[in-house]
């Protein structure tokens, strides 16, 4: 498990370099719950894994290696405008600053990702010409993350452009161990600050711990020599501590190493250690004092000495290991982060709640939201086909739109009462009337697999049949626009009741032409129906039924958009006057075809 920035990144990269559209696709093919992430929420470290597997199908290029790379590199870049630039630009003067204080950046992110297991990196070796990085982590397969997310600090904070290879890796099964050899000009090796100090008086043992009343003394077997007053007051009086090896009173948390003289010698150089106890406090069995701090090497006594603090984050905790404020170092915050934390817990705990809310709220506005989407795209459906809305969506121009549609039906309806109607009803009177026809014919054509291209000023109906989608024809990368959007229209849909809906609503659209009938057929049934449904439909000035001619023809058309506003798809060609000529001339309330008619089947 992981925190959602690390996953936010990854999308906010993906939308960033390769456009929305291709996430969307990925969000799609993964049928991941949601196109973004809670960032300090905790998600399936698999996620990211399974996008860097399906950005290669996506795109056609590229291998899920490369894409952890860069989605480690972009993790620095998401890192830096989110306002974290500051942390990473003080870790140090140089890049080898920057390395050695890696592991320090990472425990100064404990209040704000609180459960976050972090990595551990440890220089071991170093030259002029680079450095050897060890990696260690309980997560597995992260290394090329590493590798370009250290590559990316390195370019952007100290403008180096770095090489890094694996030396070795003694991955186990329970963690990822993996020495990197970075390569990169190590001007700060040699460079040493010669600094005189003034002489100053000796100091016992007894100022001295007083002065730090939360350290530890051990000797080269690392058995505590000394210890400081604060902490020694934790423990019961009758318990021994003097003399006894550190890991019998206290338990290494970090680094996860074994307590051995080399290795703290080695990594106390620039490693936080952070250590619990063993032995029952003087509070009782449940009291937990974890110290944190750095361990010094005191090379004239060739001695350890830790110096430390205890990790308070609440004053439950001081309650629970027995301390008071009046046994905090005064030269630290610590006491100062103890109280402004108790003031600020209440805040928290009022904007977590509020979150909460939030959060409980998300599922009804997603629904909310594909409900709207669905409407918004029914209603650019009505006004266009399918496929051409698809074009416009996926950026092509407008105007650019032109295909040649090799068969095609289209059927003209003809309200010859319209003049009567304007003459003798009102204004608004005439547009009610003239709406009850139309929407008639609606309800009946939504049955059928047609596109209602328009109702002219004259009241005649005009529908086609047989418009198919000729985006084959188009240059290879509108092409691949277009398939990612025809997926991006394939909405992932929740389990209940209202998406389930929804879905038998659009099967229910799929399914218009059962029989698999041919434009003409369609056109002919759809003829039908309409002169059956005129016949009950009555001419408030007559009372009589509406006086219709039908009329259709098979034939070759044009279509595309026309103009730069109000889009409307348009038909141009023979086909369309003469589909017109042959109602306009029929008699009425009967259907007229034309002979070519005849010769399709």
């Amino acid at each position: 498990m992981f925190y959602g920035i690390i996953l936010e990144s990854a999308r906010d990269g993906v939308t960033l370099f390769h456009g929305e559209t291709v996430w969307k696709r990925v969000v799609h093919e993964l049928k991941l719950p949601s196109e973004t992430f809670t960032l300090f929420a905790r998600y399936d470290q698999k996620i990211l894994f399974d996008i860097c597997d399906c950005m290669p199908h996506v795109l056609h290029e590229g291998t899920p290696e490369s894409f952890l790379e860069f989605f480690g590199e972009d993790f620095v870049r998401y890192f830096v405008n989110f306002g974290f630039d500051k942390i990473l630009r003080v870790a140090g003067r140089t890049l080898r600053d920057f390395l050695f204080a890696i592991d320090q950046l990472h425990d100064s992110n404990r209040f704000t990702f609180p459960q976050m297991d972090q990595p551990l990196f440890h220089v071991t070796e170093e030259n002029e010409s680079g450095a050897t990085l060890v990696y260690k982590s309980v997560r597995h397969g992260f290394a090329r993350y590493a590798i370009g997310g250290l590559s990316a600090a390195a370019k952007t904070l100290f403008q180096e452009h770095i090489k890094m290879d694996i030396l070795h890796d003694w991955s186990t099964k329970e963690y990822a161990h993996i020495a990197f050899w970075v390569e990169f000009k190590n001007t700060g090796f040699h460079q040493k600050r010669i600094s005189h100090f003034p002489s100053l008086p000796e100091l016992n043992g007894v100022t001295f711990f007083r002065v730090f009343p939360f350290s530890i003394l051990m000797d080269s077997t690392l058995r505590i020599h000394c210890m400081g007053e604060k902490i020694m007051a934790v423990f019961p009086e009758e318990t021994p501590l003097i003399g006894r090896p550190l890991d019998q009173v206290f338990r290494l948390i970090r680094p996860d190493i074994l307590i051995e003289w080399d290795k703290v010698l080695s990594y106390g150089r620039h490693i936080v250690f952070l250590m619990e106890n063993r032995l029952q406090l003087r509070v009782g069995p449940t009291g937990k004092i974890q110290l944190k701090g750095q361990m010094k090497y005191i090379e004239n006594k060739n001695m350890l000495w830790f110096l430390c603090h205890p990790v308070l984050e609440s004053a439950d905790d001081m309650i629970s290991i027995g301390l008071h404020l009046t046994d905090l170092n005064l030269f630290d915050s610590t006491s100062d982060l103890l109280i402004t934390g108790i003031h600020q817990e209440r805040e928290i705990e009022s904007a977590i709640f509020k979150q909460h809310l939030w959060t409980k709220k998300l599922p009804a506005v997603r629904r909310k939201l594909n409900f709207c989407h669905k409407k918004n795209q029914a209603l650019l459906y009505s006004t266009m086909p399918k496929h051409i809305a698809l074009l416009l969506q996926s950026g092509i121009h407008a105007n650019s739109i032109c295909e040649c549609q090799p068969l095609i039906t289209i059927l003209f309806v003809y309200v010859l009462d319209l003049k009567s109607i304007t003459h003798h009803l009102h204004a608004a009177d005439a547009i009610i009337c003239l709406n009850n026809v139309i929407i008639l014919f609606d309800t009946i054509a939504d049955k059928y697999d047609v596109f209602k291209v328009e109702i002219k000023a004259d009241a005649s109906y005009m529908l086609v049949a047989g418009i198919h989608d000729q985006s084959h024809m188009l240059e290879g990368n509108n092409r691949i626009e277009i398939s990612s959007r025809r997926l991006l229209n394939i909405r992932v849909e929740n389990n209940d009741e209202e998406d389930n809906g929804e879905e038998e609503e659009e099967e229910e659209e799929c399914n218009k032409n059962p029989s698999g009938l041919n434009a003409t057929e369609i056109i002919a049934a759809l003829s039908l129906d309409f002169a059956h449904a005129s016949e009950r439909t009555y001419n408030p000035i007559s009372n009589k039924p509406f006086h219709l001619k039908f009329g259709f023809h098979s034939g070759t058309a044009i279509g595309g958009i026309v103009g730069t506003r109000n889009y409307q798809y348009c038909l141009f060609g023979d086909t369309v006057g003469t589909a017109s000529q042959i109602t306009t001339t029929g008699e009425i309330g009967r259907i007229h075809l034309s002979h070519s008619i005849q010769s399709f089947d």
